[in-house]
């Protein structure tokens, strides 16, 4: 999402301000009559789904998330901060298409992913229904005379979340390149995705492994002691055969793996004469330690 968020340093709920500009203003008396009209009509359905429309209590709730949900539409409008505009744009859209805009955000907020696992019970319609409740509280409940955020705090769990989701995408590309064939588990984490890969990566031999085991690692270990190591270059050609989308993101765990212990340890090991039981155990508990439950542990 590319769109510009007006300032709300120190501000009130956009909504507020708008209708704020709107009572200073002639001849507007029949479209603030609409306006609190439709204002009342989207405050009892947000009741009736999500608080609770037979108290007073869930009314008064109602209203704030009405209130923050159609403050955030308004910041994502192009405003420029302009209450007089915001009022304008009301009175021509009406409320209930603006509340709509704004309910429309915070579903696609609902849909990005909040950590970079997935599990079978991610899929789960209860838990969908949850997360967009979750969601609707979280970013859009505002008081009429507090300091209003939201719309601050919404663009930054957006850019949050939008990058764990490039990163699930990037594991699930990795999965579908793994060289014994895509890899179909329901569950994936996909930072132990993105670490399995590149540390097999090192082999510069262009096979993707998005998932290993104890056999994976020796076969890497016995290749690297075949023919020199050329890490650097290995890595480079990876990212080249990556889809741009990723290259970055890939590019900033390289940097993160160039000095971990487990890229010292395999090129410790590449040139010793003889490696051992207890070596082999050291590194695949480093493998593990980077790749968590994508880490075979069948192999005897």
């Amino acid at each position: 999402m590319t769109t510009q968020l007006a300032s709300q340093t120190q501000q009130l709920p956009y909504l507020v301000r708008a209708i704020q500009a709107m009572s200073a203003q002639k001849n507007v008396a029949e479209e603030a009559t609409e306006l609190a009209l439709d204002l009342a009509v989207i405050t009892a359905r947000v009741a009736a789904k999500f608080t609770n429309n037979r108290t007073a209590e869930g009314i008064l709730e109602a209203m704030r998330l009405t209130m923050g949900c159609i403050s955030l539409s308004l910041a994502y409008a192009h405003l420029q901060d302009d209450d007089e505009a915001a009022a304008q744009f009301l009175i021509a859209h009406g409320a209930e298409r603006v509340f709509q805009q704004g309910f429309r955000l915070i579903k696609e907020l609902a849909e990005l992913p909040e950590v970079a696992m997935l599990t079978a019970y991610d899929k789960d319609p209860q838990e969908q229904a949850r997360q967009l409740r979750s969601t609707f509280f979280k970013f859009c409940a505002s008081e009429a005379n507090s300091h209003w955020s939201g719309a601050k705090l919404f663009q930054r769990e957006f850019e949050q979340r939008s990058d764990i989701a490039r990163q699930l995408n990037c594991a699930r590309w990795l999965r579908k390149q793994h060289y014994l064939g895509a890899v179909k588990n329901s569950d994936m984490d996909a930072d132990g995705v993105i670490a399995i890969a590149l540390i097999f990566a090192i082999a510069g031999n262009g096979k993707v492994v998005a998932e290993a085991g104890q056999h994976d690692l020796e076969a890497l270990l016995a290749r690297t002691r075949k023919q020199p190591l050329d890490i650097e270059s290995a890595w480079q050609d990876f990212l080249a055969a990556a889809p741009t989308d990723y290259q970055h993101l890939l590019y900033t765990r390289i940097t993160q793996l160039r000095d971990s212990h487990i890229i010292k340890l395999i090129s410790a090991l590449a040139s010793k004469t003889k490696i051992s039981k207890a070596d082999i155990a050291e590194l695949f508990q480093e493998l593990q330690n980077h790749g968590g439950n994508e880490v075979l542990v069948d192999y005897d």
